[in-house]
């Protein structure tokens, strides 16, 4: 087993300075603290030659673990060559850097993200020649809380002075804990102008992220006018958001916006994390809902359809084979034999879906001659809490309400009855409580849940539910009437105001503006739920 690595731009060493890196990090330094002075200048001179930083990681023996050339990038493939896996906490390793020709000492940009990561007892940097007089400049570096300045100067002195400095004892950091062991996650942000609409829409990110499973401990925010096409964001605000994630803990970057592949990339590149932008956060959380085998079929379309343009292959991603000229090459590659995997699996999932489509269309067919109602809206309105409170299950029986986004999946229909105030038969209605809506819905979920969205769109009358108590409310009928249209529905419409035991008044004369019918209820206190059955079973409303 070799002793150490020598990694980063190695592409154009010739094989005598390959050599001589090598014969550098097999030499010893001290146990427990320090570094080798002659070591350091030949590292140094080096550096010189090659025009590039290096860089040292020292373990407690002293032996050196890794040599690696050029500025500190990515941590993933310097932290997977250190014992003890991965992000190591508490270690005894020292990193050693000839600086180059930089001006400055003081670690920055992706060089402090990547000493994070790798968490040193200390990060000793130097200058690649002495000042005159023989001094050669060079400090001593321990991670700092300030984001600013991530690593703070503990001494500033001569290298040979500092390669036998004794650091002081580090406080040992503790890990932040985690809730219940959910993931941490920092919320990247792009805010609107208007800082009511921010204020919203950071919320329900944050509810997002709750759904998910997860816990978000962090945010950073930027205005939409600062960013660049190629990461939405700008570095600067990138940098700050890599130190505010290593600050906090958080191993899970979401972002507000849905990415282009292109821009998820330079997004993970430079912060050096994963990250999920907000549709794939919905996608993951309907995965997690996903409770029937038609749900999970829909979902798993879905998410598909989405992950398909961002598969990252490895080798030649333009190989080809065949017989004639132009043809002839190394054979497929991985990335293009994982394509076309995917897009036949997408090919049965779509007849799936089809069959699916047509099954529920004999369902419906089947209960011809009653009145259809169907419950939208934005998801967490309160539809389900509505349908258990007018359809009154039996205990275990009804439908999931949480205070969640999205806890219902997949439509479910109840018949609702009511004995007849003439004397005849019972009178009997169905109501479909269906998925909720959000702010930009991903086009792939849309168009794999389309035989889903059917129930609503084949209904007789729309209840449109609002959760008055939320003071974003009209912006998501807005939303909801938006994506009704999108569909093609013309069904008839009427709003239903929910939480009226705790909305402002002003929310009920709002509603009532914007639809003088509108019916205004609270499902979970049982208010005004009377007045809404006796309207379901009169004749006013419209009977195709």
């Amino acid at each position: 087993m070799k002793q150490t690595a020598l990694l980063g731009r190695t592409a154009g060493l010739r094989p005598a300075q390959t050599r001589r890196l090598e014969r550098l990090s097999h030499r010893r330094h001290p146990e427990a603290f320090g570094a080798d002075l002659l070591t350091l200048q030949r590292l140094a001179a080096e550096s010189s030659e090659l025009e590039l930083p290096l860089s040292l990681v020292i373990d407690g023996r002293g032996l050196c673990r890794l040599l690696w050339v050029g500025p500190l990038e990515q941590s993933g493939r310097l932290l997977e060559r250190l014992p003890g896996g991965p992000r190591r906490q508490g270690s005894d390793l020292r990193l050693i850097t000839c600086v180059g020709r930089a001006k400055q000492l003081e670690p920055h940009g992706s060089e402090a993200v990547v000493g994070l990561d790798l968490d040193p007892q200390l990060w000793l940097r130097y200058g690649q020649h002495p000042e005159a007089g023989g001094h050669w400049p060079a400090a001593a570096y321990l991670p700092g809380g300030d984001p600013a300045h991530p690593w703070q100067q503990q001494a500033d002195d001569d290298l040979a002075e500092l390669c036998q400095w004794i650091p002081p004892e580090r406080t040992a950091v503790q890990p932040v804990a985690r809730a219940g062991g959910l993931e941490q996650v920092l919320l990247l942000v792009l805010s609107p102008g208007d800082p009511e609409a921010a204020r919203r829409e950071i919320a329900e990110l944050e509810g997002l992220v709750r759904s998910a499973g997860s816990v978000p401990v962090g945010l950073v925010v930027q205005r939409k006018a600062s960013g660049s096409p190629q990461t939405l964001w700008g570095e600067g605000k990138l940098r700050e958001a890599a130190l505010e994630a290593r600050r906090l803990g958080a191993s899970l970057v979401v972002t507000d916006r849905e990415l282009t592949p292109a821009q998820a990339r330079n997004l993970e590149r430079i912060l050096d994390l994963p990250v999920s932008d907000r549709s794939e956060l919905i996608l993951d959380i309907f995965a997690q809902r996903a409770a029937s085998g038609a749900g999970r079929l829909q979902v798993e379309l879905a998410q598909l359809r989405y992950r398909l343009p961002r598969l990252v292959g490895r080798g030649l991603s333009l190989s080809r084979q065949g017989g004639g000229i132009g043809t002839r090459g190394p054979g497929e590659t991985q990335l293009e034999k994982d394509r076309r995997a995917i897009a036949r699996r997408i090919d049965k999932l779509q007849r799936d879906v089809q069959k699916l489509r047509e099954h529920r269309a004999r369902l419906r067919s089947s209960r011809h001659g009653l009145h259809r109602f169907a419950l939208v809206g934005y998801t967490n309105a309160g539809k389900s809490s509505l349908l258990n409170a007018l359809s009154k299950p039996t205990a275990g029986e009804g439908v999931l309400a949480e205070n969640k986004l999205f806890a219902t999946l997949d439509p479910t229909t109840r018949r609702i009855s009511r004995p007849d105030p003439a004397g005849g038969p019972p009178q009997t209605l169905l109501l479909t409580d269906t998925v909720g809506f959000i702010r930009a819905l991903p086009p792939p979920l849309v168009e794999a849940f389309r035989s889903t969205l059917e129930e609503t769109l084949e209904a007789d009358q729309l209840l449109l539910v609002v959760d008055l108590s939320d003071p974003g409310w009209a912006e998501q009928l807005n939303t909801v009437h938006a994506i009704l249209d999108e569909l093609g529905s013309d069904t008839p419409r009427r709003l239903i105001g929910n939480q009226i035991d705790r909305c402002p008044a002003e929310a009920v004369a709002q509603a009532r503006a914007l639809d003088p019918l509108a019916l205004f209820i609270s499902a979970t206190a049982g208010l005004g739920l009377e007045n809404l059955s006796h309207w379901l079973f009169s004749d006013t409303h419209p009977n195709d």
